[in-house]
């Protein structure tokens, strides 16, 4: 598979803000200088002009019904080549590499342990979970249900995930119960392109698509999907350019191909920083095992 050129671009993504808290200024203010998990996923309470908005049971209304409202309705009167979407973007719990890491130093990491594929003890090659991160994405599921059954937040209509196992199992333990309690389909489809910045280090190596298949058997696998890693490199580093374009491409997949609108993301740190750079906006930092919710609108070119 080779990595999407900037130019094969058919589509314009904008961020819209006003609809969402400022993500900006909450990480500028926050401890670590990253996002967390917002009360109703970020969701701002306003009114909208819809006439499903000003009857006069709209006032009994939630937040998110109403907006949900708003956005079905500029979906309709939209142009045909102009589309809203909106993104729960989720990032894998704390992963082992994360832990070694934070253990050794940065320059260390970098320098030498990234290249490894442990220390002997843990192993990090497409790095799992560590019990906190289990317990994280666990703590975000039922942060779903509540969110889906008292504030009314969409379930997702569709569910994609990075091919690294940190995402793979985020993804599981996120969104497997809420989706069976409604009654829905779980079976996210596994995207190649989602990964995270490709670099020399092996926890960005992922497993054989045998592995995959045979740890989650109802995940579907996009077509062209290689048994081994094609993409990881022993002595290569992927540009943040070719990583914008890379996540360009998955968005314009998912919205020539993807009729909802209510789209689920399990991704990277700096993959959720391409998917923003790809919008036209300014990167943030989200904590491990959070989600933030982006309306995203995609003009076809």
């Amino acid at each position: 598979m080779e990595h999407p050129k900037a130019t094969t671009s058919h589509y314009k993504f904008t961020l819209l803000p006003k609809f969402f808290v400022n993500y900006h200024e909450l990480a500028r203010h926050s401890p670590r200088l990253k996002i967390t998990t917002q009360p109703s996923l970020g969701l701002i309470d306003q009114p909208y002009n819809e006439p499903t908005n000003t009857q006069p049971d709209a006032q009994h209304k939630k937040p998110w019904e109403r907006f949900t409202a708003h956005i079905n309705q500029v979906n309709r009167e939209s142009p045909d080549n102009v589309t809203y979407k909106v993104l729960y973007l989720t990032r894998h719990g704390l992963g082992v590499h994360n832990v070694f890491e934070g253990n050794v130093g940065r320059e260390a990491w970098n320098n030498y342990w990234s290249h490894l594929d442990g220390d002997g003890t843990v192993f990090w090659v497409d790095a799992k979970l560590t019990e906190v991160g289990i317990q994280q994405a666990e703590a975000l599921g039922q942060f779903w249900i509540d969110a889906v059954t008292i504030d009314k937040v969409p379930l997702p209509e569709s569910l994609y995930t990075s091919p690294l196992a940190r995402c793979l199992e985020t993804t599981r333990l996120v969104f497997s119960k809420l989706m069976g309690q409604f009654r829905e389909k779980f079976q996210p489809l596994v995207k190649e392109l989602l990964r995270e910045r490709l670099t020399d280090h092996t926890c960005d190596k992922r497993s054989t698509r045998t592995w995959i298949e045979g740890h989650y058997p109802c995940y579907l696998i996009e077509p062209g999907f290689s048994e081994d890693d094609r993409l990881w490199k022993p002595d290569g580093w992927e540009s943040a350019e070719e990583h914008v374009a890379r996540n360009q491409k998955v968005l314009e997949e998912i919205f020539d191909h993807d009729f909802g609108t209510f789209i689920s993301l399990s991704v990277h740190s700096y993959a959720i920083s391409a998917i923003l750079r790809a919008c036209g906006c300014e990167e943030f930092r989200v904590c491990e095992g959070s989600t933030i919710a982006l309306l995203v609108r995609g003009e076809r070119v």
